[in-house]
């Protein structure tokens, strides 16, 4: 019995046109973002060869100026004198500049993470300035993780332009469960969800002697919605993966990537930062994945129920997932009275858990991938619970009635 549902939903999804185009759309934005979008990607730590030269020869000439001058002595105030401080300024550019003509990626990774220059300071600064604005304090957790992320580099045995660049395959996915990544997963699953046990139900000769249970019948369902869901997500990860590796590699799964849990003192301390590998977030992301797709496709089958209409379940889908964002952002220590960690919509943007910015946004240190797996089971329960005494109300005469 599960085999014909399963091939008459599946037949079902497939013929809908908009669910086609919405395939060959995501296939387009994949091979344009990585052909385009990733090219142009740079580490904020790049160090522009024509800036360099001018700095290195500027601090050489005055280097050179304050020793012809004699004007070497120490400053009674300050502890520094200025030939000092450009003879260093100029060893330090010229070990920069020599790694930039040599090609050697290595090395200036390793420079970068011994001093950085300070005009390359101040370009960190202004770039941190037009992101976040007046947001000092994702300011400061960028701030932290765009050097941590160089001492991660610094770890690897050798380090290429790509990856130096954060163009591998893997690290481009990292930015992807980081970024919009999540939501984009979720939207395409309600998008294709909404409409199948309403449409399914307009056409109700089709269904006409099925000897199976309306609950039983739409798990079926909602199986194979999950089933066709997980595997066209895996295929689109995977060609994204694939066309990304073979433009720019596809990248180290050992480098370490930032974590975030706060622990004691000032939120920006950097002992509250500390480092996960790269594969174990990828793994974390999977698994989080296939649990929202369940869970929505269970949630778009109570709105069917509910609203009988596609176009408001898929609405309210969609608001249900960007409530975070709608509402505050997710910053919120507490919702309710209650703590935020016991929250599902906390954890719909779960590249924020697994990267810490939500326990930094909150100064907690319970927003972690085990209580999102608590959280989001205890979520399909209630889910489940509500679902099993809505048939009770909405049987399949009065839903076919409804709906038709």
């Amino acid at each position: 019995m599960f085999l014909a549902i399963f091939k008459e939903t599946a037949k079902k999804i497939v013929r809908n046109k908009k669910n086609r185009l919405i395939l060959i759309l995501s296939v387009i934005g994949i091979v344009l973002y990585a052909t385009l979008a990733v090219s142009d990607n740079e580490n904020i730590l790049t160090v522009d060869k024509d800036q360099i030269e001018l700095e290195t020869y500027a601090e050489y000439g005055q280097k050179e100026s304050r020793l012809d001058a004699g004007d070497i002595a120490v400053n009674s105030f300050t502890g520094l004198d200025t030939y000092s401080m450009a003879k260093r300024e100029y060893e330090l550019n010229y070990s920069f500049l020599k790694a930039i003509n040599e090609g050697d990626i290595t090395r200036l990774v390793d420079l970068q993470t011994s001093q950085t220059p300070s005009f390359l300071m101040e370009d960190v600064h202004k770039y941190l300035d037009e992101k976040y604005a007046g947001d000092f304090q994702m300011k400061e957790f960028e701030r932290v993780a765009i050097f941590q992320q160089m001492d991660a580099l610094a770890e690897l045995d050798s380090v290429n332009t790509h990856i130096y660049n954060n163009k591998s395959a893997f690290q481009q996915l990292h930015s992807f469960f980081t970024g919009f990544g999540p939501l984009i997963i979720l939207f395409l699953t309600i998008f294709v969800a909404s409409e199948i046990l309403t449409d399914d139900r307009k056409h109700r000769t089709i269904k006409s002697g099925q000897p199976l249970g309306f609950r039983k019948y739409i798990f079926y369902q909602s199986v194979t919605v999950f089933l066709i869901m997980t595997a066209v997500t895996a295929a689109l990860v995977t060609l994204f993966i694939l066309v990304t590796g073979l433009l720019y590699g596809f990248g180290p799964l050992s480098l370490d990537v930032t974590q975030y849990a706060y622990q004691d003192g000032y939120r920006g301390e950097e002992t509250n930062f500390f480092d996960i590998p790269l594969s174990t977030f990828l793994i974390q992301s999977g698994v989080l994945t296939v649990i929202l797709i369940y869970l929505f496709i269970r949630i778009n089958a109570v709105l069917s129920l509910v609203f009988r209409h596609d176009i408001v379940v898929m609405i309210i889908g969609f608001l249900l997932v960007a409530f975070n964002r709608i509402y505050s952002g997710g910053s919120e220590e507490t919702l309710l009275g209650l703590p935020a960690h016991i929250f599902p919509q906390n954890y719909f943007e779960f590249g924020n858990i697994l990267n810490g910015v939500q326990n930094y946004l909150t100064m907690s240190d319970r927003f972690t991938f085990m209580n999102g797996l608590i959280v989001l089971a205890v979520t399909i329960v209630v889910i489940e619970i509500i679902l099993y005494i809505i048939i009770f109300w909405m049987d399949r005469q009065k839903f076919e009635r409804a709906v038709g």
